[in-house]
């Protein structure tokens, strides 16, 4: 069955996200004069990635940093909101990203993102990237008002694509929250990840292998 669309996850997918966090705490430790507090960058940018890559507010991670580091609540809320204003502009894609999306608009395939997270934050990082031109249709949970996993926010994009989902495939790094929905639409789930599944229709971490599934050279 041909396809006519493809659509994807954002974060840990398109966007190495662990990379973006690394390159703005760097920043933030830079500009703040964090060494003359007294903190080693490499202490910094451990806790810092690791907090903020877990699913909490960031708001709560910047409350945690600044615990652990000694911080005064001043420096807290302007690292936060720093941090708020500033990651899209540091994003940083996953070799392969540009690629894929520019073979998808060269082979009019429609492409689509799904993601959850805050709407501006999550459009500012595609923006970072440099892909807004190669994406037709972006559904956040913090626009749409609904996660992932539930079947809805993956429909909203399908419908802004009008694409049925046996015409479309999905690309993403969470099983759970992008395969399996995608599977009981009917989709086509591709899984970025190094672990393997009988259920997907092809797996791998490389978006350079992605690719050639896509092409149909694997």
């Amino acid at each position: 069955m041909p396809l006519h669309a493809v659509l994807f996850d954002l974060d840990d997918t398109l966007h190495d996200k662990s990379a973006t966090l690394a390159r703005v705490g760097t920043i933030q430790h830079d500009v703040n004069s964090l060494d003359e507090r007294g903190i080693i960058i490499d202490s910094w940018l451990a806790r810092y990635v690791a907090l903020n890559n877990q699913r909490i507010e960031k708001k709560q991670v910047f409350a945690s940093l600044a615990a652990e580091f000694s911080l005064p609540a001043e420096l807290e809320q302007s690292l936060l909101a720093e941090f708020n204003a500033d990651l899209g502009k540091h994003a940083v894609s996953y070799p392969g990203a540009r690629q894929l999306l520019s073979w998808c608009r060269e082979s009019d395939l429609k492409v689509g993102i799904v993601t959850n997270g805050r709407d501006a934050f999550q459009r500012s990082k595609i923006t970072g990237m440099g892909l807004d031109s190669l994406i037709d249709a972006v559904v956040t949970s913090g626009g749409f008002g609904i996660k992932k996993p539930d079947l809805t926010i993956f429909q909203a994009c399908l419908a802004r694509l009008n694409v049925q989902p046996r015409y479309a495939a999905f690309v993403g790094d969470d099983f759970a929250a992008d395969m399996e929905p995608s599977l009981q639409l009917g989709m086509r789930a591709v899984w970025r990840s190094e672990q393997r599944s009988a259920a997907v229709a092809f797996g791998s971490e490389s978006l350079e292998d992605i690719l050639c599934f896509l092409r149909g050279e694997v």
